[in-house]
């Protein structure tokens, strides 16, 4: 199978979003369990029979062009780079005019859009359109405009972001024709508020419902690190499983109230980087206060949900767990010796379950598990995680020398991988 069209991904953009995040690295570079985005991208374009792309680079294209050279899995790599800043339309028509095929596909090199592009051909070509638009069907988004499309297919309008309970959106895949070249301006200007929207010329579309997902917002993109991978093949991830008061948040003797709650220095930033690294971010936590009657499941579940809006645009915790149990509570409803209750394996014994029948296999061997107690790690030796690791930012550690921890920080931020 080989696809008769070059490949134009544009790579130019600054990531302004998702820079608080990822730092210096190019947008398309950003790590996504351990590997970049650009690379996943560019292997499911090969998987369809890419055999020729256009990188249209501009910022950082140095990181592009050290990592991938001249070739990629067999296929050729061209590159089309800014001098000067030329915007998306901009970087399409240079790109377009180092194109070998009469027709090119676009796709943006922050964008994950499982398109049929043989398909898209076809219907490209059957219609006579200079231009042809890959659509996906979405439902209760605000972050995307929409677009119009009549039953011949022609798109007639595009309409601004606002809260749709559902629409068409324009999935960042494109094929067009040289022949459009001569009707592109020249320098720079977006392709989508001077040719899309004033549509410069007939435009057509087609309907996917292929998985789709955009990097480039900090939600999607911490989705992104598990979901990807998954496309690609991969079931087996490691965890990490990380005790919630005195790791992630200062130690409050039964902490409950979220106008208590504080992240230790640096926490939300780890975890952002064990996600990148490939890791699941599995909190696992000792909630004996509800079985003391302090504070209810109710109360735990706010606070935990407060903590993952905290998070929103930092980090991501993929599940969290928490036993309420003690035996000597004065709840009588939670008065009960569980397996859950660290140092039992229970509560890793049950992420474990569940995240199988997601289909995502828990590799406990190359797991870690932080906490800043010898209960923690004695729950990681029970439940057979790989690597235990105590931390300083909680509860005081009597006797260091006598841990049977693998490794001992000062907190989650120090931790070493």
């Amino acid at each position: 199978m080989r696809i008769d069209a070059d490949i134009i991904v544009l790579a130019g953009g600054l990531g302004e979003r998702l820079r608080h995040v990822t730092g210096d690295t190019q947008k398309v570079m950003a790590p996504i369990a351990g590997r970049p985005f650009l690379r996943y991208l560019l292997d499911g374009l090969l998987a369809q029979g890419a055999r020729r792309f256009v990188l249209a680079a501009g910022y950082r294209a140095e990181q592009l062009e050290a990592y991938f050279g001249d070739r990629y899995g067999g296929a050729e790599i061209v590159w089309s780079r800014e001098e000067t800043p030329l915007g998306t339309g901009g970087a399409i028509r240079q790109a377009l005019e180092r194109c070998e095929t009469e027709d090119a596909i676009v796709v943006n090199g922050d964008t994950y859009f499982d398109v049929d592009l043989s398909a898209l051909l076809r219907s490209h070509r059957e219609t006579g359109a200079k231009l042809t638009l890959c659509l996906k069907k979405m439902t209760d988004f605000d972050r995307y405009g929409t677009v119009d499309m009549d039953e011949a297919g022609r798109i007639v309008g595009f309409r601004e972001k606002k809260p749709v309970k559902e629409g068409l959106i324009n999935g960042g895949v494109y094929a067009v024709g040289k022949s459009a070249l001569p009707r592109l301006p020249e320098g720079r200007f977006s392709f989508e508020k001077e040719v899309l929207e004033p549509l410069a010329f007939p435009t057509y579309g087609m309907v996917s419902d292929g998985y789709f997902i955009d990097i480039g917002v900090p939600s999607d993109y911490f989705r992104a690190q598990t979901e990807i991978p998954l496309r690609f093949g991969q079931t087996v991830f490691p965890a990490a499983f990380l005790d919630r008061d005195g790791v992630i948040n200062k130690e409050k003797r039964h902490l409950w109230k979220v106008e208590d709650f504080e992240f230790i220095e640096g926490a939300p930033q780890a975890m952002a980087r064990l996600r990148e690294q490939g890791y699941l971010i599995i909190v696992v936590t000792n909630q004996a206060g509800v079985a003391k009657g302090f504070y209810t499941e109710d109360d735990i579940a706010v606070l935990h949900d407060h903590i993952k809006e905290l998070l929103r645009d930092v980090a991501y915790i993929d599940a969290f767990y928490y036993c309420p149990y003690h035996p000597r509570g004065q709840v009588e409803k939670y008065r009960v010796d569980s397996r859950d209750r660290k140092p039992g394996p229970g509560m890793i014994e049950r992420a474990a379950a569940d995240f199988k029948a997601k289909g995502i296999t828990i590799d406990l061997a190359r797991s870690i598990l932080v906490g800043d107690t010898e209960k923690d790690i004695e729950t990681g030796i029970n439940a057979g995680i790989g690597r235990k690791i105590l931390v300083r930012s909680g509860h005081p550690i009597p006797d260091e020398a006598k841990s049977r921890a693998d490794a001992i920080f000062d907190s989650l931020a120090d931790v070493m991988i």
